[in-house]
């Protein structure tokens, strides 16, 4: 009898760690399925972007952006372009991150014409976008740099730079599972690809389609070609001198004359020598841009 009560004792213990085990398979897999729609489809590592907008660099990078832009003002005052050291007493104030939003731009193989006029031809992810909000109400854009070809193994997200405002995020998050968001940099211009129609979303993106309220994938790509083919990296546009940075266009039909630039001029907290820089983008609001 007592064998048997031992026998009884043995194969409780035994499932009540099978059914233990089971327990945490399921829910090792439950939350892997949570982590998995959380994250964006097509951007690699994203809680890995997570974890970096949550660490103590980017929170007093952000943090002494938003007092010194405060301090200045928002129309990027004379006291924007003060270099703020890692000591300074902004770098500990209260302050919120959003998840990030993936920013898209042209990608230089679709205005090339190397590339057909398909929706993942189109462009290309160049950043992630966070909104940030201080205990005053002011917004910055915290901008995480893509990481290489490759994804997580081919090198990690890190902080880039950080803008004054949130249209950034605005457009981004105007993205859903039909539609693509995307940016022509060159004249700040954002767009909305559907069944390959682009449609825009600002005043630029309106003067970049000729005034048209939409055009066809295809006449965008010969849009963009005329514009920037000739002004491509390697160019002799570019050997000039030219392309380094942003040419916006007096008018709208002189947009042609911009250098291309893909991937730059957006950064507004330079990292170096264990210093940041913080230099305000001192440009007026367009009236067709959101102000979140």
């Amino acid at each position: 009898m007592r064998s048997k009560t031992i026998y009884l004792r043995r194969s409780a213990t035994r499932l009540a760690l099978s059914l233990g085990a089971v327990a945490t398979l399921l829910s090792t897999a439950l939350c892997g399925q949570a982590q998995a729609a959380d994250s964006p489809s097509g951007i690699p590592n994203y809680e890995g972007a997570r974890q970096v907008l949550h660490s103590r660099q980017v929170h007093a990078t952000v943090s002494r952006f938003l007092g010194t832009t405060a301090a200045a003002g928002a129309d990027g005052g004379s006291g924007a372009g003060a270099p703020m050291t890692p000591g300074a007493p902004d770098d500990q104030q209260a302050l919120s991150l959003k998840d990030p939003v993936a920013l898209y731009e042209l990608a230089p193989e679709f205005v090339t014409g190397k590339a057909k006029p398909t929706a993942s031809n189109v462009a290309r992810l160049s950043y992630l976008a966070s909104r940030a909000n201080d205990a005053n109400g002011h917004k910055a854009t915290v901008l995480l740099s893509a990481p290489a070809k490759g994804g997580a193994a081919g090198g990690s997200w890190h902080l880039s730079g950080v803008r004054d405002g949130d249209s950034d995020v605005t457009y981004g998050k105007q993205a859903t599972g039909r539609s693509k968001v995307f940016n022509e940099p060159q004249i700040h211009a954002w767009y909305r690809l559907k069944n390959d129609i682009v449609e825009p979303l600002n005043r630029e993106a309106s003067s970049g389609l000729g005034g048209k309220r939409a055009v066809t994938l295809a006449a965008y790509q010969k849009l963009v070609h005329d514009r920037y083919a000739d002004k491509l990296p390697g160019s002799a546009y570019d050997r000039k001198g030219l392309a380094g940075g942003f040419g916006p266009a007096s008018t709208p039909s002189s947009s042609s004359s911009a250098p291309l630039q893909f991937g730059s001029g957006v950064v507004a907290v330079a990292l170096a020598g264990g210093a940041i820089a913080v230099r305000l983008r001192n440009r007026k609001r367009s009236p067709g841009e959101p102000t979140g």
